[in-house]
């Protein structure tokens, strides 16, 4: 379970799954009535936003990273004029020192929230680009579908019931393609907002990254994770703190209930700190498993869309021997395009997964957002 990343978790880079994507459009776009935007998505996409450009943009222009970095700022600022006065006491420097700390930690965790939540906003937006080019497919041969039904019922040869199917599965794919096309310019809002930017009509984003494996082990990351949690740190300070009030109180001029009252507080905090360790433990453990069995969804749909694509070379074969109609090949070929779309999904799912084990674990797992992994 502790054991690095590998590539052999990930059969297919994601440059391969674009290429094949690519490659069953070509052989779409012989074939289907209606051309989609898919086939003609190369010469927008030499323009379109990349993932690395929308990470700086990020890192630049988002308001949590620039507001964390003031609020950095002014505990250093802070911490240094405490220094500088010889008058002010153990406690106050002590608390100016732990929210100097503090912040720069909870500076480390906002950039990697910033990053990981850019990077889910960007893969939202694509899928959803994807996802159009597919549906509008579906909908080409839910009209082919449908011309056959009418067919077949004026030769005599199918029902109205055929048709009215047929009728209500293109009604429905239709409706899917338009929601897909709305949802468009809600999902380049939502990047924009990541971005803390806003840009002119709807944002078009490139193919994603061939991903990364990391080098991020469990056992590594549970070292050390005290100082990288914001909770964990934050509840340790205090414990710290509560008990230098106890050493402080812990003398023949303090009052004993100052003394009792500092024990108690200094009880509760340990408490507080262990079950804070416990959950940051859990949070990191889970986000762990989630990275694995992404990996293990990325093997499984490449291993489908292998088949797919074997059946579609079959079938394209038949095909040409006149053994199956041109609607089975259309069939076919929207089903082997789906699967090229769900490796597509499960790749993304893989990154959405490092992105949360990176602000679990107070460390960039991606290899994406600077930093360790």
């Amino acid at each position: 379970m502790n054991q690095p990343f590998n590539s052999q978790a990930i059969h297919q880079p994601r440059a391969a799954i674009g290429q094949k994507v690519k490659g069953i459009a070509l052989a779409l776009a012989f074939s289907l009535f209606t051309v989609s935007p898919l086939f003609l998505s190369t010469a927008s996409a030499q323009n379109a936003l990349n993932l690395n450009s929308a990470l700086q943009q990020a890192f630049t222009g988002g308001a949590d990273l620039r507001n964390q970095n003031n609020t950095l700022t002014n505990a250093k600022a802070d911490l240094a004029a405490k220094e500088g006065d010889p008058s002010v006491l153990i406690v106050q420097l002590t608390q100016a020192r732990n929210t100097a700390a503090l912040e720069a930690v909870r500076l480390e965790n906002t950039r990697l929230s910033t990053g990981s939540n850019a990077v889910n906003a960007y893969i939202s937006l694509y899928e959803n680009q994807e996802n159009i080019k597919l549906q509008t497919a579906q909908v080409a041969l839910d009209q082919r579908n449908l011309e056959v039904a009418r067919a077949r019922l004026q030769a005599r040869n199918g029902t109205q019931l055929d048709v009215d199917k047929a009728q209500n599965s293109l009604a429905g794919s239709r409706q899917t393609l338009t929601d897909l096309q709305a949802n468009q310019s809600v999902l380049s809002n939502r990047l924009e907002t990541q971005l803390g930017r806003s840009l002119s009509g709807n944002l078009t984003v490139a193919e994603l990254p061939a991903l990364k494996t990391t080098s991020c082990k469990l056992e590594d990351l549970e070292k050390g994770l005290e100082a990288r949690s914001v909770n964990v740190l934050q509840n340790a300070q205090q414990a710290a703190l509560n008990e230098l009030n106890v050493q402080l109180s812990d003398n023949d001029y303090t009052a004993p209930t100052t003394l009792r009252d500092n024990k108690t507080n200094l009880e509760n905090a340990r408490r507080n700190l262990e079950t804070t360790r416990q959950n940051a433990l859990t949070s990191l453990r889970d986000a762990w498993r989630q990275v694995q069995n992404a990996a293990e969804q990325v093997r499984l749909r490449n291993a489908d869309l292998e088949n797919n694509k074997k059946t579609l070379t079959q079938d394209q074969a038949r095909f040409r021997s006149g053994t199956i109609s041109r609607l089975a090949l259309q069939q076919t070929e929207v089903a082997t395009l789906r699967s090229a779309f769900q490796a597509l999904q499960a790749e993304n799912s893989y990154l959405r997964a490092l992105g949360t084990l990176s602000t679990s674990a107070g460390v960039d797992c991606t290899g994406m957002m600077g930093g360790q992994g």
